[in-house]
């Protein structure tokens, strides 16, 4: 009986996790709503219903596609993902189409020669373009016969080829008529991009450095600008970061430059502009800690009101979508009315989201809720934890990113159970959807991390990049002793999403530390001197 009892529960717990096709008709499409189709096509259901699911999709993705092909009695789409996600070496004897389909140029690259002719001479008829790209790749001296293509054939070999390759066979001097050539073309700002990002690939920085930032984006005028204080060109780098400051939207991205004008120039005008800035960032915290001064648009504690109007419900992603939508245009009205929903510790990071909005982000607001999940670990981890939650999803439990990442600390679901068999519990997905579970995983994961990459900035690019990509970094070159240190190796990761990520945990990170750490305040000069 009482193994009978167990078998009840468990079917019981399972269904609990099933997705009926009917409660996904009932769902707005919405991220989230992909995120719950994702699933579903992982359940027992028919070619027919997998196919209706995939109407409901908001936005499509390989995840969801791959999932489809599975459920799906289509044999060209079955084929198909056979082909992609076949290894290289099985490719070499397979037909064109499938060679097309599952062959990047990065895997090419790992090809020798002999092998490379083969699929060459397979493919040339049918996909003339991927047998160009390849013949490149064969070639004798590549980077002359990458000189000679069409723009398109050039940008889709150099902007693939992976960073090792590309520092090995395109490390060259490129021609002034070749820049010319290519620079109108919008995928130039990931070439540039790739070269000044690329600690090996010297000759090819050099040939960047007569560029005129005319007709460049942000972007690319800055990574210029970066190029050039690499290689000591200093009047060079102050015209590219004028540039690039006029061409900024945002205002990170602004004081980002105003800060490199400082580190050039020592001026004054420089450290006063970053003062003053309502922007909360590593930049605009460096001038305030530099001059002794203090940041006056920093709010720890919010007021919540007492009388609930009406209830949210905490649990439903979807509910915290139809507040990302509303709240696009935030009034004084809605602003109250949001006031009267969120109104206890659970909904902190609800109100915190919305009155930054309405305040236009003047005022940056570092609360601290979960207290009761995280109150009783390290002051230092708590710090972590929060700066990480912060900027992952405003401490929002029911978050779902367009990857599927989920809760307050954004954990992706592989990862989760991962964790949970490590601390040897029973993986329910949806519990990621409850902080405290969430919170729990995430303290777990940090150990990890922690031993591994001891400071916060690393911690950070290792939660959000991985942590082999993380030690790929640090043993490439960067963040050694040098000049403008460890600033300049904060601009040449390779990954924007990462560089920025980790600019922002650091300077949450300095601002929880302080303020939950009364006893052992830390500057943050020291803070980054640590890294070198």
């Amino acid at each position: 009986m009482k193994k009978l009892l167990i078998i009840i529960l468990a079917i019981n717990l399972f269904a609990q996790n099933e997705i009926s096709e009917d409660w996904l008709k009932e769902q707005p499409k919405t991220i989230a709503k992909d995120f719950y189709i994702w699933r579903y096509l992982d359940q027992n259901i028919t070619p027919k219903q997998a196919l209706d699911a995939c109407g409901q999709i908001q936005r499509f993705n390989n995840k969801l596609f791959f999932r489809y092909i599975d459920k799906s009695d289509n044999k060209t789409l079955k084929s198909y993902k056979s082909c992609v996600k076949s290894k290289t070496k099985d490719l070499l004897n397979k037909k064109p189409y499938c060679i097309e389909a599952g062959l990047s140029v990065y895997d090419a690259t790992k090809l020798p020669s002999k092998s490379l002719k083969k699929v060459i001479n397979r493919v040339k008829n049918e996909y003339p373009q991927l047998a160009k790209k390849l013949k490149i790749l064969n070639s004798t001296i590549p980077f002359v016969t990458l000189e000679q293509v069409d723009k398109k054939t050039f940008f889709d070999t150099f902007n693939q080829v992976g960073s090792v390759y590309r520092a090995k066979y395109f490390n060259h001097h490129i021609s002034l008529k070749t820049i010319k050539r290519l620079r109108d073309n919008k995928k130039f700002a990931q070439t540039i991009k790739l070269i000044v990002t690329n600690t090996k690939m010297n000759k090819a920085q050099k040939s960047l450095l007569n560029i005129t930032p005319e007709g460049l984006n942000f972007k690319s005028t800055f990574h210029l600008a970066i190029n050039a204080i690499r290689h000591d060109k200093k009047d060079m780098a102050l015209i590219y970061l004028e540039n690039a400051f006029n061409k900024a939207y945002y205002k990170m991205d602004k004081d980002n430059i105003t800060f490199w004008q400082y580190k050039l120039t020592k001026e004054k005008q420089y450290l006063d502009k970053l003062i003053n800035s309502w922007d909360i960032n590593i930049y605009s915290l460096y001038a305030t800690s530099f001059m002794n001064k203090k940041q006056n648009n920093i709010i720890f504690d919010i007021e919540q009101k007492t009388t609930t109007i009406k209830e949210f419900d905490t649990t439903s992603p979807f509910e915290w979508i139809k507040i990302l939508e509303d709240s696009k245009n935030i009034d004084k009205n809605k602003l109250s009315s949001y006031q009267y929903q969120f109104t206890n510790e659970s909904t902190l990071g609800h109100l915190a989201f919305v009155q930054e909005k309405y305040d236009k982000y003047r005022n940056s607001y570092f609360i601290t809720p979960y207290e009761k999940f995280i109150g009783k670990l390290p002051q230092k981890r708590q710090a972590l934890i929060y700066a990480l939650a912060r900027q992952e999803s405003r401490f929002i439990p029911t978050s779902i990113s367009t990857s599927y990442a989920m809760g307050a600390m954004q954990i992706m679901p592989f990862l989760s159970k991962a964790i949970a068999k490590q601390l040897k519990d029973d993986y329910d997905i949806d519990k990621q959807l409850d902080p405290k579970t969430n919170l729990k995983y995430a303290n777990h994961h940090l150990n990890y991390l922690e031993k591994n990459l001891k400071h916060p900035l690393f911690i950070a690019y290792g939660y959000n990049g991985g942590i082999g990509f993380t030690k790929r970094i640090l043993k490439s070159g960067l963040f050694k002793k040098g000049k403008y240190e460890p600033y300049l190796s904060m601009e040449l990761l390779p990954f924007d999403e990462t560089k920025k990520y980790g600019k922002k945990v650091l300077a949450n990170y300095y601002i929880y530390k302080n303020h939950i750490d009364k006893k052992e305040k830390i500057n943050f000069n020291s803070l980054l001197n640590i890294i070198n």
